[in-house]
């Protein structure tokens, strides 16, 4: 029975009984990692060898030719950089061999090849963000992650983990990422893109326009301002709407989630009145933006 590393890379376990007209049944598996798992460099291997039979006698073989043989009385061996030990388990012959960190040349990888892809910053409160990402490399250790503000190297730091929590931000700072995947034994991988963004409060709104809907309504709509919105920047969460009167007295508020309201009810008393709009993220409120209109009342006579 033979297990195969990589291609140049061949344990056997060669079992034997005491007594040839018995017939032995055998297997031999890699049982750490589970062997739908990769076996990492630096990582744990242990290959198992069974026989059904306690007085059964194991040779290892590897694929340079040397090989140890050992039974149910064998002291622990050594076969190349593995240790070779053995038990019996409810009457069956266990042999183990176990390599406790597996050098690159044996494991037959290469250092991480691909970038971190799916990198995705979500705000969390008002000077904390989470970054996350997807990798497809098996035998990632944990990735290194530099901080940079206003094109400054602030820090870096690690995470075990495909995201990082990055707190203590600074209100109009432009900050930029870059995330390396190590892996078991130590190597780089290809770094991601310069991931950007900018913590800041929600650009002033543009383009406000008024429509009279009938005696005490009126409809507004409104745009972002459009370099705000081609900016990695914290979305906008809501806009407060706002209306004075002529004495500057605010007869009506409220919070909208769209970049149009229609408001109703406006008072029979005044016909110019000010709107005023307000963006508002996780970070806070943005400059307010006015519109002054008329209304006109109509009377059927």
């Amino acid at each position: 029975m033979a297990a195969t590393l990589t291609t140049t890379s061949i344990y056997w376990c060669l079992v034997f009984t005491r007594w040839i007209s018995l017939a032995v049944s055998a297997s031999l598996v890699q049982t750490v990692p589970p062997n739908s798992a990769p076996v990492c460099p630096g990582g744990t291997l242990v290959l198992t060898c069974t026989a059904d039979r306690a007085d059964s006698a194991v040779t290892w073989r590897n694929d340079s030719g040397a090989e140890v043989q050992i039974d149910m009385n064998s002291k622990p061996r050594t076969l190349g950089s593995f240790n070779i030990t053995n038990e019996v388990v409810d009457g069956v012959f266990v042999s183990n061999a176990t390599n406790e960190s597996v050098p690159a040349q044996l494991n037959g990888t290469n250092k991480p090849s691909e970038a971190v892809t799916n990198v995705t910053i979500t705000p969390i409160t008002d000077d904390t963000l989470l970054i996350t990402w997807n990798t497809s490399e098996p035998c990632i250790d944990h990735y290194n992650v530099t901080i940079n503000s206003n094109n400054t190297h602030d820090e870096s730091r690690n995470s075990n983990n495909t995201n990082i929590t990055i707190n203590d931000l600074i209100i109009g700072t432009n900050y930029s990422f870059i995330i390396i995947p190590i892996d078991t034994i130590g190597r780089e991988g290809p770094p991601s893109s310069l991931i950007q963004y900018i913590w800041n409060v929600p650009a002033q709104v543009v383009n406000i326009s008024w429509d009279q809907v009938s005696t005490d309504t009126i409809t507004i709509w409104w745009n972002n301002n459009e370099d705000y919105s081609t900016l990695p920047v914290p979305p906008i969460q809501y806009y407060i709407i706002s209306v004075y009167n002529t004495l500057n007295s605010i007869i009506y508020t409220n919070n909208t989630n769209d970049t149009n309201i229609t408001i109703t009810g406006l008072p029979l008393t005044d016909t110019n009145y000010t709107v005023s709009i307000i963006p508002v993220n996780i970070i806070g409120y943005g400059p307010s933006a006015t519109v002054n209109g008329m209304v006109n009342y109509f009377t059927t006579i």
